[in-house]
């Protein structure tokens, strides 16, 4: 679909105007209801094990609440079912305290799951009404809402501790803003909150009294796949969770998820929704699909996918290796410089020998990278320790798509972190704190990757102004933390497309790419260029009011539009391309 002027606003499907007299949307279960309902929670998962196990081709939920409790925390577990239809239309799944983990597919393959809603009986966050901001002291005071005291993952009560803070308005808007964690506890004033020491931005510039703050848990996720494979996940809604709201890892992939709604509940006073990322799919062997989903209010990055780097963590021999990830006999492994990424080799591995007492080696004075397997390669190469070990094809999530989806109203990414062969098209962004990063990360313990090599951005709508930098950024992250600021000859991102694609206003320069070998950009329109070019200081950079290029090979850019016509990369003469 064509970007046009009647498809650069998405409204909010059927959800009423928030307000605070709005009920909360949580049950009261009396203790009686509660227990049948637990029951019932663990006869209708038998039913479903048994029906699989059967070789029954569908089973019908009866519509209702069930209801799961925490002494059977791991039996809202559905192991090794296949071929299988579930369908849940008027289902709904409440979990209660601890609140950690929901509904978990595991080892299955070829099930779908159609019409269940998914929700925790009580709030994973707490939210209140600001009555004093103290910007001098980097403090607030803030009136709890009824409802929403503070709790732990285990559903006490807290009284003070360290969370993550969102902001909206009076009006129950999302205000955009970057990431603020900060310190709470409970004044001596009855249901009042003291906030303080934000950390990174501070208290965001528009807040006044009125407005309200939201501070979060952060466990597990609500509903989670490991190990699956072609699973179907339809007219899904997940309401509430204390941390990930959509989760899968591991296994063949190639999971879709078709109309799965990830936001907060509506027609109620919730402010808020997730404790941690919205979607966050990784490790699979094929990537997912999502198709006409919504992604919003989250404590963290609203979509995750991405494989991993292993790591060199001891040589053992001119062909061996402890390595730490994941790999097979078989397997091609390349192996680039962990802080520069140049590429130090290629080899097929041998043999896998599973090392659970392997070394050790320091990544930081807080992580430890240990080798999990001693790998045999057929060649030998020169590998220094805490190299990287890139596996492009399996456990990668390759081959995943995106598309029709509407992600809005959270300060976090929409990242890719390195899955391969990538396709996100005609997907509003709009009022998001980032927009979509390519950000393979070396620089933490968990090496998110590897490379987003042949990735196409096109039809995509960019909303509203992300405040903490561009609306599509390419960039590379070393040890230590920060961006590469000096030239890297490496250019592991290759065959990027940016086409036909909406850029509205954004804090920095829309468009910012590194380190990318093979760009096109081409037929985009951006009604809101920086309003300053970018000072770099670099000689091998070129910038424009809406585009920033440094370190890239065989770029072509064509046939882009501004208000103005001007500030277009167009230096050589008409009809050649910029190369």
């Amino acid at each position: 679909v064509a970007v046009s002027a009647g498809l650069q606003v998405v409204p909010e499907p059927f959800v009423s105007r928030w307000q605070v007299d709005l009920p909360t949307g949580y049950p009261d279960f009396s203790e009686e209801e509660s227990t049948a309902l637990r029951q019932k929670g663990q006869d209708i998962l038998r039913d479903i094990r048994e029906a699989s196990k059967a070789g029954q081709a569908e089973i019908v939920i009866p519509p209702g609440d069930y209801l799961f409790h925490a002494r059977w925390s791991q039996a809202s577990t559905l192991k090794g079912l296949a071929d299988l239809k579930i369908r849940a239309e008027g289902v709904t799944f409440w979990f209660e305290p601890p609140m950690i983990h929901g509904l978990l597919f595991e080892d299955c393959r070829n099930v779908a799951l159609r019409g269940l809603t998914i929700d925790f009986t009580l709030p994973c966050w707490f939210q209140a009404r600001v009555l004093e901001v103290d910007r001098d002291r980097n403090t607030l005071r803030a009136a709890l809402t009824p409802g929403y005291e503070p709790r732990d993952a285990q559903g006490e009560a807290e009284t003070a501790g360290e969370r993550a803070f969102m902001f909206y308005d009076d009006r129950g808007r999302f205000i955009n803003h970057r990431h603020a964690p900060g310190k709470w506890g409970l004044s001596e004033e009855e249901d009042v909150v003291l906030c303080r020491d934000f950390e990174r931005s501070g208290i965001p510039d528009g807040l006044k009294p009125g407005d309200y703050i939201v501070a979060t848990i952060r466990t597990g996720a609500a509903l989670r796949s490991l190990r699956c494979a072609d699973m179907r996940f339809e007219d899904i809604n997940v309401w509430s969770s204390p941390g990930v709201a959509v989760n899968e890892g591991g296994g063949e992939g190639g999971n879709v998820y078709r109309r799965v709604r990830a936001t907060r509940r509506p027609h109620t006073n919730r402010l808020h929704a997730f404790g941690a990322d919205v979607f966050h799919l990784a490790g699979t062997d094929r990537g997912p699909t999502l198709d006409r989903c919504e992604a919003a209010y989250s404590g963290d990055d609203i979509l995750n996918i991405h494989g991993s780097f292993g790591r060199v963590v001891q040589r053992a021999g001119p062909r061996r290796y402890y390595l730490q990830g994941v790999h097979e006999v078989g397997d091609t492994v390349e192996f680039r410089d962990a802080r520069s990424v140049r590429l130090l080799g290629t080899a097929k591995v041998v043999s896998v020998q599973a090392t659970p007492d392997g070394p050790s080696l320091a990544i930081n004075d807080r992580y430890q990278a240990k080798g999990e397997s001693l790998v045999e390669l057929d060649r030998a190469l020169d590998l220094s320790e805490l190299s990287l070990a890139v596996l492009d094809g399996k456990r990668s999530a390759a081959g995943w798509v995106v598309r029709n989806c509407w992600f809005h109203d959270d300060f976090q990414r929409t990242l890719i972190n390195g899955s391969p062969g990538g396709l996100i098209e005609n997907t509003t962004l709009q009022n998001v704190g980032q927009g979509l990063c390519v950000q393979f990360e070396t620089w933490g313990p968990w090496m998110e990757g590897p490379f987003a090599r042949d990735l196409v951005i096109r039809n995509n709508r960019f909303l509203n102004a992300p405040p903490d930098g561009s609306a599509v950024n390419v960039s590379m992250h070393p040890p230590g933390g920060g961006s590469n600021r000096r030239r890297f000859e490496a250019k592991p991102v290759t065959n990027m497309t940016i086409t036909e694609n909406y850029f509205g206003p954004t804090s920095s320069v829309p468009l910012s790419i590194h380190n990318v070998d093979g760009l096109k950009i081409y037929g985009n329109s951006i009604d809101h260029p920086a309003s300053a070019v970018m000072p770099t200081g670099l000689t091998n950079a070129s910038t424009v009011n809406w585009l920033y290029l440094q370190d890239c090979d065989n770029v072509i850019i064509q046939a882009n539009r501004t208000p103005t016509g001007k500030g277009m990369f167009n230096p050589e003469p008409a009809g050649k391309s910029q190369r």
